[in-house]
């Protein structure tokens, strides 16, 4: 895939559901799964795929709500607040569950207190409690349980399986799938009252560990990008609290609302738009996509709100 020029959006691919939020993961050959975000929910829930240009096909159904997804060549993944599931890809049977580490839903608002990767050989599961993130490790080919290999202040999983994660200090460090350990700056941890003051680990996309420190009351954000190898400062812009930058084949690409960034095309709101970004902030080539609720990479695919039916499209981007 291309990794500079203009982007162009697919067609839309129906997802047939509708849901007040979304997950979904991309496996290394493309396949997208999507599936209604609502793990506190006690009644089952269906998981879809779609391979290529579709049309969307059932995965999986599981017994309760489904809190994130994840995929690799081998397995689909889904975690609830109670389980981790595998499924085999080629077969659709189930080859592998493990109870998930304690999750407190009280008080989580609008939260995601689960994600997962699939990195590394390895199935990475994060889980948020009040402000401490812990990361744990799934051996596929196992049955023992999550081993936790770090706790932090937020983390992110690079494609390697290295865990990227702020320490109870304040500094920046990568947990190695070796085991080697490094750190780095000190992260800001001044709140001002107002929700700014603090950075926050985001992700990690074209050899950058992203961190962002919001403004407070909703506005801007001051994002700063560290070496993915060194955790030495890249460099720091000034980009909006909805940016969400994503790795893949195409190179990091950040997904935009239309009405908070000038760099996007102006249209119909709601809508959003997806650019290429390098380690600087600097963006180029906007694609105008919709309503879209999430960016998925490594073949970058956006779910899009379908205001029209009040459910979902996947759109596939090149």
């Amino acid at each position: 895939m291309p990794t500079s020029g203009p982007l162009q959006a697919g067609p839309p691919i129906p997802l047939p559901f509708s849901a007040d939020r979304v997950t979904a993961a991309e496996s290394p050959d493309g396949s997208v799964f999507v599936a209604p975000q609502d793990p506190t929910s006690p009644s089952p829930a269906v998981a879809w795929v779609v391979d290529g240009n579709g049309p969307a096909a059932i995965a999986e159904h599981v017994a309760t709500g489904i809190a994130a997804l994840a995929a690799d060549s081998t397995n689909f993944y889904v975690a609830t607040y109670s389980n981790v599931y595998a499924y085999d890809r080629a077969s659709g049977n189930q080859d592998g569950q493990w109870t998930m580490p304690t999750v407190n839903a009280a008080n989580s608002s609008d939260d995601d207190l689960v994600s997962m990767a699939a990195a590394g050989g390895g199935v990475l599961v994060s889980v948020t409690q009040g402000d401490t993130v812990s990361v744990y490790r799934i051996d596929p080919s196992s049955s023992a349980r999550p081993h936790r290999l770090v706790q932090g202040l937020g983390d992110a999983i690079g494609v390697d399986g290295s865990v990227y994660y702020e320490r109870a200090d304040h500094h920046l460090a990568v947990l190695r799938p070796d085991g080697a350990i490094a750190s780095g700056a000190v992260l800001h941890h001044t709140p001002n009252g107002l929700g700014g003051g603090v950075q926050y680990v985001d992700g990690v996309a074209g050899g950058a560990v992203w961190v962002s420190q919001p403004a407070g009351q909703g506005l801007d954000a001051e994002f700063t990008t560290f070496d993915a190898a060194t955790l030495a400062v890249l460099g720091s812009y000034t980009g909006t609290v909805t940016s969400s930058v994503v790795d893949t084949a195409a190179g990091p690409l950040v997904l935009e609302q239309s009405g908070s960034s000038p760099s996007c095309p102006q249209g119909t709101s709601p809508s959003s738009c997806v650019l290429r970004i390098d380690q600087h902030g600097n963006v180029s080539d906007p694609v105008g996509v919709g309503a879209a609720v999430t960016l998925v990479g490594l073949g970058p695919a956006v779910v899009v709100s379908d205001t029209s039916t009040g459910q979902f499209d996947l759109v596939r981007l090149s």
